[in-house]
């Protein structure tokens, strides 16, 4: 393409955009009639969703902290990890100070500072006897996934 031809540049650029609009709109076609034609519509979307996340995803390359120049990966998201923990002890101690200003001297007690922090009752709990059965039945009834919770352990594995 010659630059010097500002009519030719015009007609580039207004056909980029053209085509980037038909590209676009016909994107949207294809996932609309995917989501259509499909019996999980969510799980489609979903998909669709996650391949378009892992087409925009770039690493980082680079990242300038305290007039330092960073290129190493794991440096880098130690150093976030860092930032961000002082942000979260920052905070953490504002409110400690705030909460110790507001006591008189005779409170300085770890149960003053305890109620005054959880100021919410703790509801109570009652402990409920299952059997074997019981629990096994539930077992049953899960939905088997790979996925897991809290414990680590997913249904795939209970069954």
């Amino acid at each position: 393409m010659n630059n010097n031809n500002a009519t030719l540049a015009s007609c580039y650029k207004d056909y980029s955009k053209i085509l980037s609009k038909v590209i676009k709109m016909a994107k949207k076609m294809e996932y609309d009639k995917l989501i259509l034609n499909s019996c999980n519509k969510a799980k489609t979307t979903r998909d669709i969703i996650n391949n378009q996340e892992k087409t925009k995803r770039s690493e980082m390359r680079a990242l300038k902290f305290q007039d330092k120049k960073i290129t190493d990966q794991h440096t880098i998201a130690e150093t976030f990890n860092k930032s961000f923990v002082a942000i979260a002890e920052n905070i953490n101690r504002q409110k400690k100070s705030e909460l110790i200003d507001n006591v008189d001297d005779n409170r300085y007690s770890h149960t003053h500072f305890m109620e005054k922090t959880f100021n919410i009752p703790y509801p109570s709990m009652e402990d409920k006897y299952t059997t074997t059965k019981e629990i096994e039945q539930i077992i049953i009834y899960l939905k088997t996934k790979n996925s897991y919770g809290y414990d680590e352990i997913s249904t795939k594995i209970l069954k």
